[in-house]
């Protein structure tokens, strides 16, 4: 069986965008594990005051998490613009404060093994960052009930970025949690990278509580960047994502470059992996990586063919591979999407 391109949501319209894909099993009494994505709602910004979110046990099945978290009840949005959200989870000892001991015993060599996990009877928090009123800021959530379905609320009564930063406009936050390449095991390091306006800035992020940042911003703009920062670590390569192109036709598309560390220097010539097929489907981009074992999934949204509405975008998935060298092929667009893959 197929997953089908546009993944087959429950929901009516299904125009969503921006969708960032996960691997999380529940904590608490429920500890099923399932792929996760979040998605911008793809309307007029007027009407995008919200987040839904989206659980499959094998990429088919979908079920719907509505309203996830409402802007509205946070007092410093706008009440508009809700966009790109962004999940982590961390272990409710996080792993930065644990004895040298307790973090070589929590060592795992598979980070994706539901088991595991649930031997070593661990809980985990979930935490949502995403950007509201077209660049006011940045703000973070914590899931009320310490499950990737939230709901989540405002963790700081104020934006985690206020505004404009070297240039970046407020925008498409990704979190990521940085991990060793042997054991899957979290480094204790975690980073914010966000971005528009044609800048990319990246900032540490406070691994204990998530909540605050440290060190100082910097600017990592690569070449053609426009917006939808996604990093991702292969062994000891960090891939840097990003969306080139106009947003709203058929050149935008995604490129990536490489680095040694999360901050870079990264490579200075990029490489476009993912663009649009007047077969299939148009404005290909704002993706992230879904990692299943030793498999790499590309979820990302697209328009169809012929539909020129601002707003319809669909959530597509497809395979995503690499070449001897560690070089990212050019992805291969497709209605079929891939197989299912029951968890």
């Amino acid at each position: 069986m197929k997953t089908g391109n546009p993944l087959n949501f429950p929901s009516d319209p299904k125009w969503y965008a921006d969708p960032e894909a996960h691997l999380f099993h529940h904590t608490g009494a429920n500890k099923t594990q399932n792929y996760w994505i979040y998605p911008t709602y793809s309307a007029a910004y007027e009407s995008q005051t919200f987040f839904d979110a989206f659980s499959s046990p094998d990429l088919v099945t979908w079920t719907k998490y509505p309203r996830i978290l409402d802007i509205t009840r946070i007092p410093w949005s706008t009440n508009r613009a809700a966009w790109a959200p962004s999940v982590a989870r961390r272990r409710v000892q996080p792993l930065a404060s644990q004895s040298p001991a307790a973090r070589a015993n929590s060592a795992k060599p598979n980070p994706n093994s539901q088991t595991e996990e649930e031997e070593r009877g661990e809980e985990w928090k979930y935490y949502m960052y995403f950007s509201t009123g077209d660049g006011t800021g940045i703000g973070v959530a914590q899931s009320s009930t310490n499950t990737p379905s939230g709901p989540f609320e405002d963790a700081l009564g104020e934006p985690l970025v206020n505004g404009t930063v070297l240039g970046a406009e407020a925008i498409d936050a990704q979190i990521f949690v940085d991990k060793d390449s042997d054991t899957g095991e979290e480094t204790g390091r975690v980073w914010l990278y966000f971005g528009g306006w044609g800048h990319a800035v990246v900032v540490e992020v406070d691994a204990d509580s998530m909540v605050a940042l440290k060190g100082e911003f910097v600017e990592i703009t690569p070449p053609d960047y426009v917006e939808g920062p996604w990093v991702f670590r292969r062994g000891e390569v960090y891939y840097f994502m990003y969306s080139v192109g106009g947003w709203g036709d058929n050149s935008y598309g995604v490129s990536y470059v490489t680095g040694s560390s999360p901050t870079g220097p990264f490579t200075s010539t990029p490489t476009k992996i993912l663009q649009g097929d007047d077969r299939v489907g148009t404005s290909t981009g704002h993706n992230s990586v879904l990692t299943v074992g030793d498999e790499y999934y590309i979820v990302y949204h697209r328009r169809y063919l012929n539909d020129t509405e601002r707003d319809h975008r669909v959530v597509c998935i497809d395979r995503m591979e690499f070449d001897a060298l560690g070089n990212i092929l050019p992805v291969k667009i497709t209605v079929e999407g891939v197989d299912a893959r029951p968890l």
